[in-house]
């Protein structure tokens, strides 16, 4: 009587275990889905809707990948791209992100997507640190799952005291509730990857003269040390790369830099491109063959608008078709929706430009 007493103590203690574990199990599980999308909505994703939509897609979709600061992200247009020259590209750029930050999201594509080629712009390059503030690294990283590429970015670029803060977004973001707007909550349901384009014009009247290619400067030694990096990346992994400067008033003063110090480290690249043996275009030197016009291409001094993106993609696909392999994805079955985006794309830019 007594060994089944104690045999069915034992039954209930286990049952009872399994009962806790359960619980436990369904709270750590609720708690991480409510955590996962109180971090999401709180989260600040302005001006990063194209990486994190670029993020889902499976890997191995993208042949191109667009890296760089803003002049980046609102300059070559994947829908552009696609419709009319068959390259899958994805564009990665966001705002003020330094060559340190476009080395860890080249990295990140890479390995996701073995490209044929890279496209980084160089804008960022007379960035003299790691980032040019914490909420452009924000910015260009918060997207990215955590995987040790990001927490070597993290450690790497961000300053120690401030580090938690890009493992846990949370952290910065938990008061911006008041601030939520309603494509906070939606997921970018009404936004398109595929394409930034921006309305409006500034007219520049002022004829624009490069500096002379023969006058350089030195880069800042960060920029240089990550710039080489990329380098060294895309020849480890047989990835192609195209350095390149988007056409802007880069004759206007910069964040501190002259306008004729930005020129001259861009020149400096020349001999650089040289040395490392890849390929470089200064899109301020090409402007002509761009049909580039600063009365009508430019939203303001540092970004070309609707009408000047549509050229400056032009250039950029007749270029990668002239000089890259990279296959003409239009009648592959996984690539079919892609009319869709670009439809919806020639809509918009006809609906801005009125061509």
């Amino acid at each position: 009587m007594k060994k089944k007493t104690k045999e069915t103590k034992i039954q209930f203690d286990v049952k009872s275990f399994i009962c806790k574990a359960s619980k436990f199990v369904v709270f750590v599980v609720l708690f991480a889905l409510i955590f996962n999308y109180t971090n999401y909505v709180l989260r600040d994703k302005s001006k990063t809707e194209a990486i994190a939509l670029s993020l889902d897609k499976p890997d191995g979709t993208y042949d191109v990948i667009l890296v760089g600061p803003s002049h980046m992200q609102y300059g070559i247009q994947p829908a552009q791209l696609f419709g009319k020259y068959g390259i899958a590209s994805c564009n990665m750029g966001s705002t003020a992100q330094s060559i340190p930050a476009s080395y860890y999201v080249t990295k990140e594509m890479i390995e996701r997507h073995d490209p044929e080629l890279v496209v980084l712009d160089l804008f960022c390059v007379f960035y003299p640190g790691a980032n040019f503030s914490s909420t452009r690294f924000h910015q260009a990283i918060d997207s990215f799952p955590l995987s040790m590429n990001k927490i070597q970015a993290i450690k790497d670029l961000a300053e120690k005291e401030d580090r938690a803060e890009y493992y846990i977004p949370y952290l910065l973001y938990h008061g911006r509730w008041k601030d939520l707007q309603r494509y906070d909550y939606k997921a970018f349901a009404e936004f398109n990857e595929t394409y930034q384009i921006r309305e409006g014009t500034q007219v520049f009247t002022t004829p624009f003269t490069p500096v002379d290619e023969s006058l350089t400067t030195p880069l800042p030694e960060m920029s240089e040390e990550y710039l080489e990096k990329i380098v060294d990346l895309c020849k480890e992994t047989d990835t192609e790369l195209l350095l390149t400067v988007i056409p802007y008033r880069a004759d206007v003063d910069n964040n501190n830099t002259s306008a004729e110090i930005q020129q001259r480290m861009y020149n400096r690249i020349n001999a650089l491109a040289h040395k490392w043996d890849v390929d470089y275009v200064n899109g301020l030197h090409y402007l002509s063959d761009m049909n580039f016009n600063f009365i009508t291409d430019m939203l303001e001094y540092s970004h070309v608008n609707a009408s000047g993106s549509e050229k400056v993609t032009d250039f950029y696909g007749e270029y990668i078709k002239k000089n890259y392999v990279v296959p003409d994805r239009r009648d592959y079955d996984e690539y079919s929706d892609w009319y869709n985006d670009y439809a919806e794309y020639c809509d918009e830019l006809k609906r801005i430009t009125g061509k």
